[in-house]
């Protein structure tokens, strides 16, 4: 059995988290997006429903994204590549 370090344990488990924090937004959008339909459908000629499923889809695919490192300027360790950059250039213009 592989020995962990404590970092690398403390990040799985985040990475855990941010995974079941997505999965948990993705299914109260769909559910809430459906009744939205359902209302729309019931009591109205306009189609008004799209305009929530379009603006709370775009924050759920911007939500995987992240999630995902899709887009890596997002997560931690780039955050932190970057704050090392920054110091080592200062460092050398010292």
């Amino acid at each position: 059995m592989t020995d962990y370090s404590e970092a690398e344990i403390k990040s799985a488990r985040r990475q855990v988290r941010q995974m079941r924090h997505f999965y948990r937004h993705l299914m109260t959008y769909g559910v809430i997006i459906v009744f939205l339909h359902i209302i729309n459908l019931m009591t109205s000629s306009y189609y008004w429903a799209i305009w929530p499923t379009l603006g709370w889809g775009i924050a759920i695919a911007l939500h995987a994204a992240k999630n995902m490192d899709f887009l890596p300027f997002l997560n931690a360790e780039w955050e932190e590549r970057k704050v090392q950059e920054i110091l080592a250039k200062k460092k050398g213009q010292v």
